[in-house]
């Protein structure tokens, strides 16, 4: 039995070894409804074992823990994902295509982090305007970007050492091509002669283009580029070229996913400069128990990710109260800064920001030493 500290929160209690080492976790983050109440306090039970389920050694044993009030959790942001805007939105994790849906839509699929697949479409049609059908079809066979009309078939002009690895028919009869050269990859736009017209160059550090998609009512196009660590699609039309000729390009539209397995891996994407550093340990001074005569109590702890969130512990290991309810995370990082306490949390596609407005609203208890005896 023992009296709880007397303020709001929920309680987590271990029992430890003399010299401090945690042996048991016999609450965390529990309501005082977990407990029985007794005349004269809370009451809880030990069966002598330990985490493993093996009887502990006859000798003395201490059960303390820490109530843990409201440490107003305030999120800040979302980073690396253009698609999550707050708690609320689905979270998308994968950009899986970018298609056209019928002559006047185009569709982004991507994969959530259930499993199931969303739709985000637009629509291209222009209020009052009838689309002509130039009656051009473009297909690949083994490379080569093939353009029938009629009975009339066009093979597009390409290099030696050339393919065409994606097409889509798009304004005014135009085929744009997705084409493999020996440099690289790069976007072309055809005519229905299969003459070349302009390109989209990439360099070696940008995103691979791997989908397109043309609107058939005006010059823009749809792409789904990646890398390892990064997806994006963007929606460009071509733009005045530069006095020399070199094609100029717009970008109407663009939303991206950084993928990130570790908390290092995000920091330099993150909006601050320099990058910020995790904080393995913080330490704090609790808010004084009067039941403990107001003994000032420091508390180390640190923060982990576990299937329900992201998880405060203390640095004994005993679990204090998860700060997010986010499922399937990776990593979770403090950031100690000079008047906030901040984490970062990550799924491998999008980066919490959150601050912790109130740290040291937690407070010290002590549950009483038992002497204990194997039965």
């Amino acid at each position: 039995m023992f009296l709880p500290p007397p303020m709001e929160g929920t309680l987590s209690l271990g029992i430890f070894t003399k010299d401090g080492k945690l042996i048991r976790t016999l609450h965390a983050e529990a309501p005082d409804k977990d407990f029985t109440k007794g005349l004269n306090g809370l009451i809880t039970r030990w069966d002598g074992r330990d985490n493993a389920g093996q009887v502990a050694a006859d000798g003395t044993y201490f059960a303390r823990g820490w109530l843990v009030g409201d440490l107003k959790v305030e999120g800040v942001a979302f980073h690396g994902n253009d698609w999550i805007k707050d708690d609320e939105t689905l979270r998308l994790t994968r950009i899986l295509a970018v298609q056209n849906n019928g002559s006047d839509e185009i569709d982004v699929v991507l994969r959530a982090l259930d499993g199931t697949e969303q739709t985000v479409g637009w629509k291209l049609a222009k209020p009052g305007v009838k689309l002509v059908d130039p009656g051009i079809v473009a297909a690949l066979d083994d490379g080569k970007l093939v353009l029938r009309k009629g009975n009339t078939i066009n093979i597009a002009a390409m290099a030696e050492g050339e393919r065409a690895v994606a097409v889509s028919m798009g304004f005014g009869g135009r085929a744009w091509a997705i084409v493999e050269t020996p440099a690289g990859r790069e976007v072309r736009s055809y005519t229905e002669a299969g003459e070349f017209e302009r390109r989209l160059a990439y360099t070696k550090d940008d995103p691979v283009p791997k989908q397109i998609a043309a609107s058939l009512w005006s010059e823009s196009i749809f792409l789904l580029e990646e890398t390892p660590t990064e997806q994006r699609v963007r929606a460009l039309a071509p733009s005045n070229p530069k006095p020399d000729g070199t094609p100029t390009w717009k970008v109407i539209y663009q939303k991206r996913i950084a993928f990130t397995d570790t908390f290092a891996a995000a920091a330099p994407a993150l909006g601050r400069t320099p990058p910020p550093q995790a904080t393995a340990e913080v330490s704090i001074r609790s808010k004084p128990n009067p039941l403990l005569q107001n003994a000032k109590t420091d508390l180390k702890f640190h923060i982990t990710a576990d299937p329900k969130g992201s998880l405060l512990m203390a640095s004994d290991g005993l679990p204090l109260v998860h700060l997010t309810d986010t499922t399937g995370l990776k990593w979770s990082a403090l950031v100690q800064d000079k008047d906030a306490l901040t984490f970062f949390e990550g799924d491998g596609s999008v980066v919490g920001e959150f601050k912790i407005g109130k740290p040291s609203n937690i407070m010290a208890f002590e549950a009483g030493d038992y002497e204990w005896k194997k039965p």
